[in-house]
């Protein structure tokens, strides 16, 4: 990506916001908020295996390593251009990304456990909008979103293997 592409992809995210930036954090709630919902409802009828409560706990914490290790600049910091939204400047750590592998997670565990087709295209849509979120609202590069949702899939492969 070329500092004329980041500003690009990140003026027309403002643009098409006019101003809102809190409608960046829907997604992500909502995905949180499905993943609760569910975790609780199929705990309580005790249809719920550990694995799937700790496949996306997993990921959270091995990409927060990786991060560390990595520790990439992100890219508002990389062009010295702001992103859509509130941030943190010289903040670092974006390779992996937290939130794309986070709802990579989500949507398996979710695909793994409910029969619902629509509910099932629903989750991936749900987290491809916020994979492509953190690439047009500038807090990562593209290979940012796909390393995290790559790495979620290798957990979760790990994970369902008997």
């Amino acid at each position: 990506m070329t500092k004329e592409q980041y500003q690009k992809i990140t003026d027309r995210t403002r643009t098409l916001l006019h101003g809102r930036v809190w409608l960046l954090q829907v997604p992500t709630v909502l995905c949180a908020g499905i993943y609760g919902f569910l975790f609780l409802l199929q705990f309580s009828k005790g249809t719920f295996p550990l694995r799937y409560c700790l496949f996306p706990l997993t990921c959270f914490v091995l990409v927060s390593l990786l991060r560390t290790l990595i520790n990439r600049t992100r890219p508002y910091d990389f062009f010295h251009l702001p992103p859509v939204g509130s941030y943190l400047p010289g903040k670092g750590k974006s390779m992996p990304s937290r939130h794309a592998a986070s709802a990579t997670a989500i949507a398996l565990a979710v695909l793994s456990v409910v029969p619902n087709p629509a509910f099932r295209i629903f989750c991936i849509l749900l987290c491809l909008l916020i994979c492509s979120l953190r690439v047009f609202s500038g807090f990562h590069y593209p290979s940012d979103v796909i390393a995290g949702m790559l790495l979620s899939a290798g957990i979760f492969l790990l994970f369902m293997i008997r």
